[in-house]
């Protein structure tokens, strides 16, 4: 069932519930307006209805009040009167007995009461009431005793039509029950505006951005507001716009950095092909006709091929890792012995080169880190070759190699007094086959992926690789390795 026609139905039970409700109140009353039971042939009010108790309380007191002051009060013909015209104001009259005899009968024709049905003297109390029989409907009777002054008794009966109290009485009921139907009546009518308003209105915005973001617009915002189903409902397509955009643009500088890869690629290949194929026209085309010619030809082929070769070998490796073909094998490595071991190597590697190398660690004995050493072995040796590749002409390459505690982790600085990077190119170094574009016609030996392929093994291993240079100053490069903690040491030994 569609939202929309579920708010029909429950704004149609509002109204109807309650013109059900009234006309139930309205039955109820109806039907409890006198409760009777027959005693004598009498009968007694007994049900508990403010209007018929209280409807002429005021005026029997007043006359009970008037027959204590004056005891003739009531066989005065004027003041028989005088009372009778004040009770008819409240629908009522007066009877007045002497005895047996009936001296005043106040009554309209239809409404006498069977006299000989009225009660003796002293049979009511104060306050209480009797229902009589009328001669064309029931009565309420209320009694006032007084004392003659030659010493006969005498009654007067206050008489009540029961019929105009509860016509009264419903009409009052009636005029509310009317009211509060009217009122619920019009707050169903008004309340079945607000779906629009506050409901379906929300509904179309929120169809509106879905059909925004299936057109691929994911640029707009979904506005949220509230705390209701609706607005939690744009609170989650909010988030899924925001993540698709977030997929989007990232799929988009995906896009931009594997064309960059491409044209990299080519360049990097296109150029020692070239050469390959020059030299080895001019030895095809006899331009290398002696033997020293020839040779230094093939030399250059072979240089050239030999570029090539390890530029697909990396890109192979790097695929291999991105698309975590090759497994890693951790275990866990004294820190100390692992770097002494590198630095040893690489001082002697260096040497032959001509460079000098300075090692320092300051890490506390039997530091451990988990690890691949092959691993992390390549990313030492692509900062070497890195270093040995991007070295100045009018100084000795120095490199160090500095080894620190920082806190859960080590930190490796491997520093060189080369050429340097620009302030531009630092954010890109860690690429896929990123090269400064100076460096591309340099004739730089290099691929450009060693250290893309040196942050990937970082990362993997759970740390961070970075670089600070200045041009003709040098660069500085630092990674993070996690230190194995005392507590998984203590689950690995229970």
């Amino acid at each position: 069932m569609k939202l929309g026609t579920r708010l029909i139905f429950s704004f149609l039970l509002m109204v109807l519930l309650p013109i059900f409700l009234a006309g139930a109140v309205y039955l109820t009353v109806n039907h409890n307006r006198i409760t009777k039971g027959k005693t004598a042939g009498q009968f007694y009010f007994s049900n508990n209805v403010d209007d018929l108790v209280s409807y002429t309380d005021d005026e029997v007191r007043t006359l009970e009040e008037l027959a204590r002051t004056f005891p003739d009060y009531f066989l005065n013909s004027d003041s028989q009167k005088q009372a009778n015209d004040n009770l008819a104001k409240k629908n009522s009259y007066l009877v007045i007995r002497v005895g047996t005899k009936i001296v005043y009968d106040g009554a309209s024709a239809g409404v006498h009461p069977q006299y000989n049905k009225l009660p003796m003297y002293g049979k009511l109390s104060n306050g209480d009431m009797l229902i009589i029989d009328l001669q064309t409907e029931t009565g309420i009777l209320k009694e006032i005793d007084f004392g003659k002054e030659d010493g006969k008794r005498g009654q007067a009966f206050v008489i009540t039509p029961a019929g105009s109290i509860v016509r009264g009485g419903e009409s009052v009921a009636l005029y509310y029950v009317s009211w509060f139907v009217v009122i619920m009546i019009i707050t169903g009518l008004v309340t079945s505006f607000l779906p629009d308003r506050v409901i379906m209105r929300k509904v179309a915005l929120r169809q509106a951005a879905t059909e925004k973001i299936r057109e691929g617009d994911l640029e707009s915002r979904i506005e949220v507001r509230g705390r209701d189903e609706l607005s939690q409902l744009a609170e989650s397509m909010e988030r899924m716009r925001s993540r698709l955009l977030s997929d989007a643009t990232q799929k988009v500088a995906d896009e931009d950095s594997n064309r960059k890869f491409l044209s990299n690629i080519t360049h990097d290949l296109k150029t020692p092909l070239t050469s390959i194929i020059g030299y080895s026209e001019g030895i095809l085309d006899g331009i290398a006709a002696d033997t020293e010619r020839q040779k230094k030809y093939v030399g250059i082929i072979h240089s050239k091929a030999v570029d090539m070769n390890e530029l697909l070998n990396e890109l192979s490796e790097f695929s291999k890792l991105d698309m975590h073909e090759i497994p890693y094998h951790f275990e866990k490595i004294d820190a100390t012995e692992y770097f002494d071991d590198f630095a040893q190597e690489t001082e002697e590697e260096l040497s032959g080169d001509g460079a000098d190398f300075s090692y320092k660690n300051t890490l506390e004995p039997e530091t451990e880190i988990m690890a691949d050493p092959a691993q992390i072995k390549r990313v030492l040796h692509n900062l070497v070759s890195n270093a040995l590749k991007y070295c100045r002409d009018d100084v000795k390459l120095s490199v160090s190699l500095r080894v620190l505690d920082a806190g859960d982790f080590i930190q490796a600085e491997f520093e060189d007094n080369g050429k340097g990077i620009s302030p531009e190119d630092v954010p890109h170094v860690f690429e896929r086959l990123f090269r400064a574009d100076k460096s591309r016609n340099t004739g730089i030996r290099g691929s450009g992926i060693g250290l893309s392929i040196a942050k990937k093994i970082i990362e993997d291993h759970g740390g961070q690789i970075w670089v600070t240079s200045r041009i003709n100053e040098g660069s500085t490069f630092y990674f993070l390795l996690k230190k194995v903690s005392e507590e998984s040491q203590d689950t690995e030994d229970m």
